[in-house]
Protein backbone atom coordinates (compact mmCIF):
# COMPACT_ATOMS: atom_id res chain seq x y z
CA UNK A 1 0.00 0.00 0.00
CA UNK A 2 2.97 2.36 0.87
CA UNK A 3 4.30 1.85 -2.83
CA UNK A 4 0.72 2.53 -4.24
CA UNK A 5 0.83 6.09 -2.11
CA UNK A 6 4.37 6.61 -3.63
CA UNK A 7 3.51 6.13 -6.68
CA UNK A 8 0.41 8.10 -6.88
CA UNK A 9 2.58 11.48 -6.02
CA UNK A 10 4.95 10.25 -8.55
CA UNK A 11 1.98 10.02 -11.37
CA UNK A 12 0.57 13.31 -10.31
CA UNK A 13 3.56 15.00 -10.35
CA UNK A 14 4.22 13.81 -13.69
CA UNK A 15 0.55 15.12 -14.67
CA UNK A 16 1.40 18.66 -13.77
CA UNK A 17 4.39 18.80 -15.73
CA UNK A 18 2.85 17.32 -18.80
CA UNK A 19 -0.17 20.19 -18.86
CA UNK A 20 2.46 22.99 -17.97
CA UNK A 21 4.55 21.95 -20.81
CA UNK A 22 1.58 21.56 -23.15
CA UNK A 23 0.37 24.90 -21.87
CA UNK A 24 3.67 26.23 -22.71
CA UNK A 25 3.53 24.82 -26.49
CA UNK A 26 -0.25 25.11 -27.03
CA UNK A 27 -1.02 25.91 -31.15
CA UNK A 28 -4.09 26.97 -29.91
CA UNK A 29 -2.56 30.18 -27.39
CA UNK A 30 0.27 30.92 -29.93
CA UNK A 31 -2.89 31.45 -32.82
CA UNK A 32 -4.54 33.72 -30.11
CA UNK A 33 -1.44 35.82 -29.47
CA UNK A 34 -0.47 36.20 -32.65
CA UNK A 35 -3.78 37.49 -33.85
CA UNK A 36 -3.83 39.99 -31.12
CA UNK A 37 -0.47 41.09 -32.36
CA UNK A 38 -1.51 41.20 -35.76
CA UNK A 39 -4.67 43.61 -34.57
CA UNK A 40 -7.13 41.03 -35.61
CA UNK A 41 -8.66 41.42 -31.84
CA UNK A 42 -8.09 45.13 -31.37
CA UNK A 43 -8.60 46.27 -28.01
CA UNK A 44 -8.79 49.80 -26.31
CA UNK A 45 -5.09 51.07 -25.89
CA UNK A 46 -3.86 50.91 -22.42
CA UNK A 47 -1.85 53.89 -20.89
CA UNK A 48 1.69 53.88 -22.06
CA UNK A 49 4.61 51.75 -20.42
CA UNK A 50 6.81 53.86 -18.34
CA UNK A 51 9.36 55.91 -20.31
CA UNK A 52 7.43 56.23 -23.23
CA UNK A 53 5.38 58.82 -22.95
CA UNK A 54 1.39 59.05 -22.84
CA UNK A 55 0.37 57.48 -25.88
CA UNK A 56 -3.58 58.08 -24.65
CA UNK A 57 -5.89 59.94 -23.08
CA UNK A 58 -8.09 57.09 -21.67
CA UNK A 59 -9.18 57.52 -17.81
CA UNK A 60 -8.49 55.53 -15.51
CA UNK A 61 -11.66 53.74 -15.49
CA UNK A 62 -10.98 53.33 -19.52
CA UNK A 63 -7.55 51.83 -18.98
CA UNK A 64 -8.86 49.09 -15.83
CA UNK A 65 -11.14 47.82 -18.42
CA UNK A 66 -8.82 47.88 -21.69
CA UNK A 67 -6.64 45.98 -18.95
CA UNK A 68 -9.06 43.55 -17.88
CA UNK A 69 -9.92 42.57 -21.14
CA UNK A 70 -5.92 41.64 -21.69
CA UNK A 71 -6.32 39.34 -18.72
CA UNK A 72 -9.12 37.30 -21.17
CA UNK A 73 -7.29 35.45 -22.78
CA UNK A 74 -5.08 34.19 -19.59
CA UNK A 75 -7.78 33.27 -17.21
CA UNK A 76 -9.10 31.16 -20.60
CA UNK A 77 -5.42 29.59 -20.70
CA UNK A 78 -5.38 28.88 -16.94
CA UNK A 79 -9.08 27.51 -17.22
CA UNK A 80 -8.14 25.13 -20.05
CA UNK A 81 -5.60 24.48 -18.58
CA UNK A 82 -6.95 23.62 -14.78
CA UNK A 83 -9.70 21.42 -16.57
CA UNK A 84 -7.04 19.32 -18.30
CA UNK A 85 -4.81 18.93 -14.99
CA UNK A 86 -8.00 17.62 -13.30
CA UNK A 87 -9.22 15.50 -15.63
CA UNK A 88 -5.71 13.48 -16.04
CA UNK A 89 -4.91 13.49 -12.38
CA UNK A 90 -8.33 11.80 -12.13
CA UNK A 91 -7.29 9.32 -14.33
CA UNK A 92 -4.15 8.51 -12.86
CA UNK A 93 -5.61 8.32 -9.90
CA UNK A 94 -8.04 6.52 -9.71
CA UNK A 95 -6.09 2.75 -10.04
CA UNK A 96 -4.16 3.85 -6.90
CA UNK A 97 -7.48 4.80 -5.25
CA UNK A 98 -9.33 1.46 -6.56
CA UNK A 99 -6.34 -0.19 -5.05
CA UNK A 100 -6.26 1.41 -1.29
CA UNK A 101 -9.57 0.97 -1.37
CA UNK A 102 -9.89 -2.88 -2.13
CA UNK A 103 -6.69 -2.87 0.69
CA UNK A 104 -8.74 -0.90 3.32
CA UNK A 105 -12.09 -3.02 3.12
CA UNK A 106 -9.67 -5.70 4.06
CA UNK A 107 -9.12 -4.08 7.05
CA UNK A 108 -12.03 -4.54 9.74
CA UNK A 109 -12.75 -1.45 11.57
CA UNK A 110 -10.59 0.73 9.13
CA UNK A 111 -12.83 3.84 9.02
CA UNK A 112 -13.94 3.91 12.48
CA UNK A 113 -10.42 3.96 13.66
CA UNK A 114 -9.62 6.88 11.16
CA UNK A 115 -12.62 8.84 12.56
CA UNK A 116 -11.71 8.42 16.19
CA UNK A 117 -8.42 9.23 15.76
CA UNK A 118 -8.78 12.18 13.92
CA UNK A 119 -9.37 14.77 17.30
CA UNK A 120 -12.04 17.21 15.96
CA UNK A 121 -13.71 14.67 14.31
CA UNK A 122 -14.01 12.37 17.64
CA UNK A 123 -14.83 15.56 19.35
CA UNK A 124 -18.04 15.27 17.94
CA UNK A 125 -18.67 11.76 17.92
CA UNK A 126 -20.66 9.93 20.38
CA UNK A 127 -20.56 6.30 21.44
CA UNK A 128 -23.13 5.69 19.01
CA UNK A 129 -21.69 7.46 16.43
CA UNK A 130 -18.58 5.29 16.94
CA UNK A 131 -20.48 2.43 17.10
CA UNK A 132 -22.62 2.83 13.58
CA UNK A 133 -19.24 3.61 11.50
CA UNK A 134 -18.10 0.21 12.74
CA UNK A 135 -20.41 -0.70 9.80
CA UNK A 136 -18.53 1.48 7.34
CA UNK A 137 -16.70 -0.56 4.67
CA UNK A 138 -15.27 2.17 2.13
CA UNK A 139 -15.05 5.90 1.89
CA UNK A 140 -14.81 8.18 -1.68
CA UNK A 141 -14.11 11.86 -1.92
CA UNK A 142 -14.85 13.10 -5.79
CA UNK A 143 -15.00 16.42 -7.46
CA UNK A 144 -17.81 16.61 -9.49
CA UNK A 145 -17.46 17.79 -13.40
CA UNK A 146 -20.96 19.41 -13.33
CA UNK A 147 -20.75 21.70 -11.36
CA UNK A 148 -17.09 21.96 -11.80
CA UNK A 149 -16.45 23.63 -8.13
CA UNK A 150 -18.74 20.30 -6.75
CA UNK A 151 -17.67 17.94 -4.04
CA UNK A 152 -19.09 14.52 -3.61
CA UNK A 153 -18.68 12.43 -0.48
CA UNK A 154 -19.81 8.88 -0.62
CA UNK A 155 -20.14 6.34 2.46
CA UNK A 156 -20.78 2.89 1.69
CA UNK A 157 -21.87 0.61 4.69
CA UNK A 158 -22.53 -3.30 5.57
CA UNK A 159 -25.77 -4.85 7.03
CA UNK A 160 -26.61 -3.00 10.44
CA UNK A 161 -29.02 -2.28 12.77
CA UNK A 162 -29.52 1.44 12.13
CA UNK A 163 -30.57 1.63 8.73
CA UNK A 164 -31.37 0.10 5.41
CA UNK A 165 -29.09 2.20 3.23
CA UNK A 166 -26.13 0.62 1.67
CA UNK A 167 -24.60 3.88 0.89
CA UNK A 168 -25.11 7.26 1.78
CA UNK A 169 -24.11 10.19 -0.38
CA UNK A 170 -23.47 13.83 -0.15
CA UNK A 171 -22.82 16.45 -2.26
CA UNK A 172 -21.31 20.04 -1.87
CA UNK A 173 -20.55 23.39 -3.64
CA UNK A 174 -17.08 24.28 -3.09
CA UNK A 175 -15.88 28.00 -3.24
CA UNK A 176 -13.12 30.11 -1.22
CA UNK A 177 -15.73 30.74 1.72
CA UNK A 178 -16.30 26.67 2.18
CA UNK A 179 -17.98 23.81 1.50
CA UNK A 180 -21.99 24.96 0.99
CA UNK A 181 -24.84 21.97 1.19
CA UNK A 182 -26.12 21.12 -1.95
CA UNK A 183 -28.20 17.47 -1.65
CA UNK A 184 -27.99 14.40 0.31
CA UNK A 185 -29.38 10.40 -0.14
CA UNK A 186 -32.48 10.44 2.95
CA UNK A 187 -31.43 7.87 5.49
CA UNK A 188 -33.72 4.69 5.46
CA UNK A 189 -33.91 4.52 8.99
CA UNK A 190 -34.63 0.58 10.57
CA UNK A 191 -38.54 0.87 12.43
CA UNK A 192 -36.49 0.25 15.72
CA UNK A 193 -34.43 2.80 15.40
CA UNK A 194 -36.16 5.91 13.38
CA UNK A 195 -37.75 6.99 17.09
CA UNK A 196 -34.46 6.92 18.66
CA UNK A 197 -32.91 9.46 15.50
CA UNK A 198 -35.62 11.45 15.54
CA UNK A 199 -35.24 12.21 19.36
CA UNK A 200 -31.56 12.50 19.22
CA UNK A 201 -31.96 15.26 16.17
CA UNK A 202 -33.84 17.47 18.11
CA UNK A 203 -32.42 16.84 21.78
CA UNK A 204 -29.21 17.34 20.67
CA UNK A 205 -29.19 20.46 17.95
CA UNK A 206 -25.33 20.90 18.48
CA UNK A 207 -22.74 20.29 15.50
CA UNK A 208 -21.87 16.65 15.46
CA UNK A 209 -21.10 13.69 13.30
CA UNK A 210 -24.81 12.32 13.85
CA UNK A 211 -26.62 15.38 12.68
CA UNK A 212 -24.19 15.49 9.85
CA UNK A 213 -24.85 11.98 8.87
CA UNK A 214 -28.95 12.16 9.47
CA UNK A 215 -29.57 15.61 8.63
CA UNK A 216 -27.99 17.53 5.19
CA UNK A 217 -28.97 21.47 6.56
CA UNK A 218 -27.54 21.59 10.36
CA UNK A 219 -25.87 25.10 10.94
CA UNK A 220 -21.85 24.23 10.62
CA UNK A 221 -21.93 20.88 9.35
CA UNK A 222 -19.97 21.92 6.44
CA UNK A 223 -16.72 21.83 8.68
CA UNK A 224 -17.74 18.04 9.10
CA UNK A 225 -17.62 17.92 5.01
CA UNK A 226 -14.18 19.90 5.19
CA UNK A 227 -12.55 16.91 8.16
CA UNK A 228 -13.69 14.20 6.02
CA UNK A 229 -12.34 15.81 2.62
CA UNK A 230 -9.25 17.31 3.21
CA UNK A 231 -8.19 15.36 6.34
CA UNK A 232 -9.18 12.04 6.67
CA UNK A 233 -9.67 11.14 2.58
CA UNK A 234 -6.05 12.19 1.42
CA UNK A 235 -4.69 10.08 3.71
CA UNK A 236 -5.94 8.13 5.95
CA UNK A 237 -3.29 5.74 7.34
CA UNK A 238 -1.82 8.74 8.95
CA UNK A 239 -4.82 8.67 11.29
CA UNK A 240 -3.99 4.91 12.44
CA UNK A 241 -2.82 4.59 15.97
CA UNK A 242 0.66 4.83 16.15
CA UNK A 243 1.94 1.15 16.20
CA UNK A 244 0.28 0.57 13.11
CA UNK A 245 1.41 2.98 10.88
CA UNK A 246 4.88 2.72 12.00
CA UNK A 247 6.38 0.75 9.20
CA UNK A 248 5.04 3.00 6.72
CA UNK A 249 6.34 6.30 8.34
CA UNK A 250 9.37 6.17 5.69
CA UNK A 251 6.91 6.70 2.41
CA UNK A 252 3.93 8.69 4.40
CA UNK A 253 1.98 10.22 1.50
CA UNK A 254 2.08 13.92 1.29
CA UNK A 255 -1.89 15.60 1.90
CA UNK A 256 -3.08 15.91 -1.70
CA UNK A 257 -6.06 18.40 -1.92
CA UNK A 258 -9.40 17.42 -1.42
CA UNK A 259 -12.44 19.03 -2.92
CA UNK A 260 -11.45 22.28 -4.55
CA UNK A 261 -13.21 24.81 -7.01
CA UNK A 262 -11.84 26.03 -10.27
CA UNK A 263 -9.30 28.79 -10.10
CA UNK A 264 -10.53 32.60 -9.82
CA UNK A 265 -10.34 34.82 -12.81
CA UNK A 266 -8.05 37.81 -11.98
Amino acid sequence: MGEALVLLVDDVMGVVEEVVVEEEQDPQEEEEVQAEERGEKPLEQGPAEPGRGPATSLSPLEALEALQLELEPVNKQARRAYSRLKLRIHQRRKPHLEQRSTVIQGIPGFWVKAFVNHPRMSAMMTGRDKDLLRYMTDLKVEELRHPSDGCKITLSFGSNPYFQNEVIVKEYLVSISGYRASQSTPVQWHQGFEREAYRRRQHNSSLNFFNWFSDHSPAGSSRIAEIIGEDLWPNPPALLPEGARRRGRKTALAKSPGCQGPPKAV
